[in-house]
């Protein structure tokens, strides 16, 4: 009886084993010359070329249709492109090939953390496309960044601490879009700190402008929130500012933000005596030794107007009127925590972080979509900056 031919006698996994010491002895022949690299590529290249082996002998009806690149960027530091098989009907994928893909809740949770990190919806459906050889569109990605509002929303409904030794407020302009127009409008930031000395996101708004009025309804609302005692208040210098915070935590102490009053005074003077002028305002409000004292400062302030007053006359209205003293109550605390008070540049540290998010998207299509995006930077930056590092030296509020 006539033998059968080798290959009429192969079995149903003689194909794929033909093939597997076909490419071993190849990469045996080759391995000397190949880097870590090329013998990762190899290998997996095999392992894909071997399941086409094995699905052609059940697909009767499709054959085999040369390989396609893939970019596999998780395996290598600069990724690896694989050839991957292919057949004419398209009926074959490597289930191996699915082991180096990302889930979709994988991409979802990507594309939310480029977003957070500044990268419009467009740039980061580039991204996944050209990078991972994932498709997603820039809509998918606005719906995604939407759950951000929901969990704003339950932020503002939650309740707070009774007490906080100080609040920090501030304003951050960003440009937004409300009805048919864009401009820059005010976002009102406010945070406190806690009895275990953590900094906390407490009050989040937007208006048009900054407005003491918008400052008094947010103060309201914390307290709506459970917020019953304030030790000190750290604000920039918006006028009757006072009589906002004596209002909403009776009791309560205001300063005024050093930093932005210094400011505002070397807008009056001429470009060439800017830093004489600045070193002498830096002396003004140099109270941080035990010695200092609120008489010493005005007599401080009194001296600096000497000199300079008859070079600019209204150099002395800066510090005239009852408001000087709201930027002189960090000398009432223990001089351990004054350099955290007399200006509101903790709270600028978080604003650069929301305007290096910001800078790249432009503009926000409605306040609230605003809201939402520097809500969650604020989140990001408390959980790993705030909630990490307590500040134990504002616990001398208490107790000054």
């Amino acid at each position: 009886m006539k033998k059968p031919s080798m290959k009429t006698a192969k079995t149903s996994s003689g194909r794929a084993d033909a093939y597997l010491a076909s490419a071993m002895k190849n990469m045996r022949l080759a391995l000397p010359n190949l880097s870590m690299q090329e013998f990762a590529k190899q290998n997996l290249q095999v392992l894909f070329g071997m399941e086409r082996e094995e699905y052609l002998e059940t697909a009767l009806t499709d054959k085999g249709n040369g390989h396609y690149s893939r970019s596999l960027r998780a395996l290598m530091k600069d990724g690896l492109v694989i050839d991957v098989p292919r057949t004419r009907n398209n009926g074959f994928a490597p289930i191996a090939l699915e082991l180096f893909k990302m889930s979709q809740d994988q991409v979802n949770d990507l594309c939310l953390t480029l977003y957070k990190k500044g990268m419009t919806s467009r740039d980061i459906s580039d991204v996944m496309e050209g990078f991972f050889g994932n498709s997603v569109s820039h809509t998918t990605i606005n719906k995604l960044s939407e759950q951000f509002h929901g969990i704003r929303m339950a932020w503002e409904n939650s309740s707070l601490d009774e007490d906080y030794s100080v609040i920090f407020a501030d304003c951050i302009f960003i440009t937004v879009r409300r009805g048919d127009s864009y401009s820059r409008e005010a976002v009102f930031v406010c945070y406190g700190v806690n009895s275990e000395n953590k900094r906390e996101l407490l009050g989040l708004t937007i208006n048009p402008t900054e407005s003491t009025e918008v400052w008094g309804t947010l103060f309201e609302q914390l307290k709506k929130r459970g917020v019953k005692s304030v030790q000190l208040v750290v604000a920039d210098g918006i006028k009757n500012m006072e009589d906002v915070v004596m209002k909403a935590f009776p009791g309560a102490k205001l300063q005024k933000c050093v930093v932005h009053k210094m400011r505002n005074i070397l807008l009056a003077v001429r470009p060439k005596d800017k830093a004489s002028v600045a070193e002498d305002l830096k002396r003004v409000f140099d109270n941080f030794s035990s010695d200092s004292t609120r008489e010493k400062a005005l007599e401080k302030i009194e001296i600096f107007c000497q000199k300079w007053e008859d070079k600019y006359s209204e150099i002395r209205r800066y510090f005239q009127g009852d408001t000087i003293e709201y930027y002189l109550t960090y000398i009432d605390f223990h001089p351990d925590v004054r350099r955290l008070i007399y200006t509101t540049n903790s709270i600028e540290n978080l604003n650069r972080g929301i305007r290096k998010g910001t800078k790249n998207k432009l503009s926000f299509e409605s306040p609230e979509t605003l809201l939402d995006y520097v809500f969650i930077i604020i989140k990001d930056f408390e959980d790993k900056n705030w909630k990490r590092f307590p500040v134990h030296q504002f616990s001398l509020i208490n107790n000054s």
